[in-house]
């Protein structure tokens, strides 16, 4: 019998801060995947009132919480760009947690959730969601979108997006989700890109405006 409820997503912090980049891709993944559906791990203290907005927060890591068996290996699944098997509709079914990299991605890619997360949990099992990397809230997307679906069909992407700035063009080189033939990329993040501000919604959201 399918489980009625779609597997939490674990978001493990891997970066050093939390930046502004990183938070908005964080926030967009749970506008996308509902925050009681959403765990951050390994969160800095100064950061949990902020990131309580948008899901359970954790100072543990992953590998902390499966010492302390808050979380069994069994019931994760690590989404890893090197993993030799891509992510099956029936993988939400059979696992409670996905777990994706809280990682700003690399180009060409270093493969640094194999080396932060995936290598360091003994046993655990891993998929990957294609060829090329994604954005954090994009591989938050495409869980979301094989949950609904069941499948990838009619599923939709571009690879790399260009931005024009004042200061000349921002190349970002990832994989994108298309919605109605528009990259999804994470509300803010064009703005803080070209005008190195968010805009004025977000600011009054976590409350930095009067």
């Amino acid at each position: 019998m399918e489980r009625r409820s779609k597997p939490i997503i674990i978001i493990e912090h891997l970066e050093d801060t939390l930046g502004t980049w990183v938070f908005l891709e964080y926030r967009h993944s749970s506008m996308i995947y509902g925050k009681e559906y959403l765990w951050f791990t390994n969160i800095p203290l100064k950061y949990h009132r902020l990131m309580q907005r948008y899901g359970r927060v954790f100072k543990e890591s992953i590998l902390q919480l499966i010492e302390r068996n808050m979380l069994k290996t069994e019931e994760l699944l690590i989404l890893d760009p090197r993993a030799e098997e891509t992510l099956a509709y029936s993988d939400l079914l059979d696992y409670k947690y996905i777990v994706v990299g809280g990682i700003l991605g690399d180009h060409p890619p270093r493969g640094r959730t194999y080396e932060l997360l995936t290598s360091r949990i003994r046993g655990v099992d891993s998929r990957n969601i294609g060829d090329k990397q994604y954005s954090i809230d994009g591989s938050v997307y495409y869980v979301e979108f094989l949950w609904k679906n069941k499948s990838m069909e009619n599923y939709e992407f571009v690879d790399g997006v260009t931005l024009d700035t004042n200061y000349g063009n921002i190349y970002l080189p990832y994989r994108y989700p298309l919605i109605n033939n528009k990259p999804l990329i994470a509300p803010g993040l064009v703005e803080y890109l070209k005008n190195e501000k968010l805009p004025r919604e977000i600011l009054e959201e976590i409350g930095l405006t009067k």
